[in-house]
């Protein structure tokens, strides 16, 4: 009986030791990696820092750091190694995937990491007293509408841009009827209505977004209808798929606006080590509820989701995790 207390406690020893071994070696996994998010304080800039924050809680010795980016110039960055992940959405990596327009070259450096599983909506923000109620409507009649949207080659103005495209227009044709597109800030585009100076702001945003909270409370606004026809048209093109945005966001409006929506996803270049891969999605996956109250737009991320809606190759850090798991078939 002694014998066997004995050979009992000396497998216990061992199983306690090795596997404090193994713990210890995975915590050592070490890298110091930069990151693109999108404009600061945006959604893709968000996404990142609470990625960083509890990557670093759980692998001390890998630093991620954040800098300012833009989603679809991101995926190029991380192709060429000057970034070594990026937020990015996960329309923008089918078009990668299939080569279109903005992303037609090849990118065969990028991999997937994992699908952030929000929802971002894409609007239009229009004054209230603007003489349409739809988009549909707007472009039907060619009225003169002053609009304001992010920079050329930013993903939202890409996206309105490709909705203008399904119909056969361009901003060229707002132009035409006697309208205006000012390529913008969030900030200024909300100074611009305010001021009486612009009409309609093409918006992004995940749920909340500040600037349209302050701009609902100084003026009267409305989120324009999409018409089914239009949003299967848009889907269609972009990759984008039809989501029911919320009433109640933004003073003053309490109906709800089925809109195009897309997710935003985590890229990650080749060339990163495999162990790097397989923590970064572990740390995730094992503080889902922590990344779900980074942000309100998280709430619906789960570890089972991250491998889930993407369309560039998987990491094969990311995927040997995703298999141990189960969260691949």
């Amino acid at each position: 009986m002694k014998k066997k207390a004995m050979m009992t406690a000396v497998f216990t020893c061992v199983f306690f030791i090795c596997g404090g071994l193994a713990t210890a070696g995975e915590k050592d996994v070490s890298a110091v990696l930069r990151a693109g998010g999108g404009a600061v304080g945006g959604a893709g800039f968000v996404m990142l820092t609470g990625v960083a924050k509890l990557v670093s809680n759980d692998y001390p010795k890998v630093s991620i750091t954040v800098v300012p980016g833009g989603w679809v110039g991101n995926i190029t960055r991380v192709n060429v190694g000057e970034l070594d992940l990026a937020s990015t959405a996960n329309t923008l990596c089918q078009l990668a995937e299939k080569q279109e327009k903005p992303l037609d070259k090849p990118v065969p450096n990028v991999r997937s990491l994992f699908s952030v599983q929000d929802t971002m909506y894409y609007f239009m923000f229009a004054r209230k007293d603007f003489p349409a109620d739809s988009v549909q409507e707007l472009l039907e009649k060619k009225m003169e509408a002053r609009m304001c949207t992010l920079s050329p080659g930013s993903v939202t103005e890409m996206q309105f841009r490709s909705a203008l495209a399904s119909q056969g227009l361009s901003w060229d044709d707002i132009k035409a009827w006697g309208g205006e597109v000012n390529f913008v800030k969030w900030g200024d585009a909300v100074s611009l209505v305010k001021d009486g100076h612009a009409d309609i702001i093409c918006a992004a945003a995940l749920g909340k977004a500040g600037w349209a909270m302050e701009l609902a409370t100084v003026r009267d606004m409305k989120i324009l209808e999409w018409s089914p026809e239009l949003l299967e048209a848009i889907n269609k093109r972009t990759g984008t798929r039809t989501e029911t945005m919320p009433g109640g966001l933004y003073e003053g409006i309490d109906y709800e606006r089925d809109c195009p929506a897309s997710s935003g996803e985590i890229i990650i270049n080749a060339d990163v080590p495999d162990d790097v891969a397989y923590a970064i999605v572990k740390a995730m996956a094992e503080n889902e509820k922590e990344y779900r109250e980074h942000h309100a737009a998280f709430k619906p991320f789960k570890a089972e989701g991250m491998a889930k809606g993407i369309f560039l190759p998987l990491h094969p850090g990311a995927k040997k995790y995703y298999q141990e798991m189960g969260y691949l078939k």
